[in-house]
């Protein structure tokens, strides 16, 4: 045991305690409480969470105050289950930094997978209007009306007074027309 004053009478309050008195807890923790704060700030550099760090510590302090039997001093006792409190909040916060980190990166990803679809979507529709045009006009004229107007066979071979055979042949012949320029 250390011989400094202050040591000495934490001891001795911590006695007075586990014999009833509920006073000296009450000083107990008025004057070691600065050493408790510092000792967790040092570890963790949170302010935010210092106040519950040092709570947290208090209450496993106390909780084990009626039975310690302290064969070191208090201090040492007291300021190992805050290390200890300090520790466990640390790893938490670096646990969660870490999942943080992996959602955004995820996040990251998918947006880059959804950009890159967009894009594979906007090519594959910028490559379809150029071949339409390629296609001779009687072919191109039936396609357009019918899937990008959507007009029905029956509305189309009306418009253009010809029959549904004939805007049923004109669509299957444009559709393998654009599938031997889109594939060649």
């Amino acid at each position: 045991m250390s011989n400094k004053p202050e040591h000495i009478l934490n001891d001795y309050l911590v006695a007075r305690y586990q014999e009833g008195d509920k006073n000296s807890l009450k000083i107990l923790i008025r004057q070691f409480n600065p050493s408790l704060e510092r000792q967790i700030y040092a570890q963790t550099r949170d302010k935010d969470s210092l106040e519950d760090l040092v709570q947290e510590s208090w209450y496993a302090i106390i909780g084990g105050l009626k039975t310690v039997q302290l064969r070191i001093s208090f201090e040492v006792w007291a300021l190992s289950i805050a290390r200890r409190k300090a520790i466990d909040w640390i790893r938490i916060q670096q646990s969660a930094r870490k999942k943080t980190q992996e959602m955004y990166l995820i996040e990251q990803r998918e947006s880059i997978s959804n950009e890159d679809a967009v894009d594979t979507i906007l090519e594959r529709k910028a490559r379809l209007r150029i071949a339409i045009t390629e296609l001779p006009k009687s072919q191109h004229i039936v396609l357009t009306m019918f899937y990008l107007e959507n007009y029905s066979v029956k509305e189309v071979a009306e418009v253009l007074e010809i029959s549904t055979g004939t805007v049923k042949s004109r669509l299957f012949n444009a559709r393998e027309h654009l599938k031997e320029i889109l594939n060649p």
